[in-house]
């Protein structure tokens, strides 16, 4: 059922993101990376959680539909995919044991212009839930029957992901493993970006391809 689900997803042509780069893309994929940080404010943050409970949605979905929206306005584009991590610990069973089942997930919105904002975070809701109710099926395995034929340039499916986590605390104490700043010079998309709550602020930092993108032009997308 969840293979049904993903393959119907990507039937026919696969879209692919052709944003305004700053350099060629390499013939190779290349994974040369910086890190820069941003970060949302109170006002900023209030306004979101106000749609969060008029429109019944969750964060994450406000800031997947923003995110689609800009990338849509950069590219000219309306069919998008963008990647996002999933926990994978759907069953209870699971959530006490130690070990790794993230599974990625590639999500496909349509920001068409005619859209208004609401009706397309409404399609964003639903589409985002119908992925997270299928998120047992091995994204290498949709790889594999969807996109067989790679651009070595490129990764498979998309070049862009979005995370959201919620940590309470950055500071780390006994027991409670905390967050640390530290350097990063790997890109493993063209794009990665990471927000994180914090109480009245959310923060993010936006990992980026420095073969292809300046950092003043990653902050004009911020």
């Amino acid at each position: 059922k969840q293979q049904a689900y993903w393959l119907n997803e990507f039937t026919g042509e696969r879209p692919i993101l052709d944003l305004p780069y700053d350099y060629p893309r390499p013939a190779v994929q290349s994974f040369a990376g910086e890190i820069i940080t941003f970060e949302f404010q109170n006002q900023e943050v209030g306004a979101l959680n106000h749609m969060v409970k008029k429109e019944n949605v969750t964060l994450f979905m406000i800031l997947l539909a923003a995110f689609n929206i800009l990338l849509g306005k950069l590219s000219g584009q309306e069919d998008i995919v963008i990647g996002t991590p999933a926990a994978g610990r759907i069953h209870p069973d699971l959530e006490p044991v130690i070990g790794m089942f993230v599974n990625t997930l590639a999500l496909r919105n349509y920001p068409l212009g005619e859209k208004t904002f609401t009706r397309f975070l409404s399609e964003v809701k639903t589409r985002s839930l119908k992925a997270f109710e299928n998120q047992d099926y091995p994204f290498e395995t949709l790889v594999g029957k969807v996109a067989a034929a790679r651009d070595a340039g490129r990764n498979p499916l998309f070049d862009i992901m979005f995370a959201l986590h919620n940590i309470s605390d950055n500071t780390g104490s006994r027991g409670k493993p905390g967050t640390y700043a530290y350097e990063n010079r790997v890109a493993r998309f063209d794009m990665t970006w990471m927000g994180t709550e914090r109480g009245e602020r959310i923060d993010f930092e936006i990992e980026y391809c420095t073969k292809l993108y300046k950092r003043e032009t990653i902050a004009r997308f911020f």
